[in-house]
């Protein structure tokens, strides 16, 4: 009984000890996270807890690389600021409307949409994990959303180190080499040469493709929550190197949706000042900063309109 006792002591002080030293971890990582000055977290955290821009873009790297906030500014004489991130989805980009949200209210979002953005991803699940520093102050807004891909997530998130652990790599990263951006906004330079073409698009058979109801509900909430609140919202399709095939489901959904709730939708990506216009393009997904500029001016004049 003896020895039952003993080694049930060194389980509970084993157990303590994990707990400390995961306190400590968070403690610091928290403390650093939220220090940080350039990359994709300081631009999430700029957008969640300072700007306060009256023009704010969302969505993936087409948002991220394609709007140049220095040329809305110009045109429209407000403020903006990107807030687009590289590979995210619509579950990103609700989770941090809901979340700037509760700090400002904005005059005008801009989404830029993808035409795959209603199309099943496992990836667009697994990418929540960079909101995961932000869970403790916006459970209410990350809760939904973390739960559609783990039920277990009050779990996971009351160990510290956890919370952080997917961010630590790039925060050491941004340290060594910062990422300058200018509002969000990341320029591409160079130009799309012909023999990097074929290599680069891959034929996607759309019959293939399902729909996600969660990402359908996504932007559902995203528009109703610029409804709500007063937001002047604009779907935008980027420019494409190639047409889009007019049997995109995904695609075809979303125009469907924003017909119904009257969301004005500039489409883009069938515009002849873009098309097969590889001097405007980085690569053929996407725009260089010579054709963000040109893109943004455009986008810019349709909205004075």
């Amino acid at each position: 009984m003896k020895g039952y006792t003993s080694i049930f002591s060194k389980i509970i002080k084993f157990v303590i000890i994990i707990l400390i030293v995961d306190v400590l971890l968070g403690v610091v990582s928290n403390h650093v996270f939220f220090l940080q000055e350039t990359g994709k977290y300081a631009r999430a955290n700029h957008a969640i807890y300072e700007t306060e821009a009256e023009v704010l873009i969302f969505g993936s790297s087409h948002a991220h690389r394609h709007y140049v906030p220095e040329v809305l500014e110009k045109q429209l004489n407000t403020t903006a600021y990107n807030v687009g991130a590289e590979g995210q989805q619509l579950l990103y980009h609700l989770a941090l409307q809901e979340m700037l949200l509760k700090r400002s209210t904005p005059g005008l979002f801009i989404l830029n949409i993808d035409e795959d953005f209603l199309y099943s991803s496992d990836i667009a699940y697994d990418r929540l994990n960079d909101l995961h520093p932000y869970y403790n102050e916006f459970k209410d807004e990350l809760r939904p959303l973390f739960r559609l891909n783990s039920k277990f997530i009050d779990v996971e998130m009351f160990f510290k180190s956890y919370l952080l652990n997917s961010t630590i790599i790039h925060i050491l990263r941004y340290y060594a080499s910062p990422q300058k951006d200018y509002k969000g906004y990341r320029p591409l330079h160079g130009t799309l040469r012909k023999d990097q073409i074929n290599s680069h698009l891959i034929n996607v058979n759309d019959q293939d493709q399902e729909i996600d109801e969660n990402f359908v509900s996504a932007l559902r909430q995203f528009i109703d929550n610029s409804k709500s609140n007063n937001i002047d919202l604009v779907f935008v399709i980027s420019p494409t190197l190639r047409k889009i095939s007019s049997d995109n489901k995904s695609l075809t959904l979303i125009n469907e949706i924003a017909d119904k709730e009257e969301i004005r939708v500039l489409d883009f990506s069938q515009d002849k000042n873009f098309n097969n216009r590889l001097d405007l393009f980085h690569d053929p997904s996407h725009l260089n900063d010579k054709g963000a500029r040109y893109f943004t001016k455009l986008v810019s004049e349709h909205i004075n309109q």
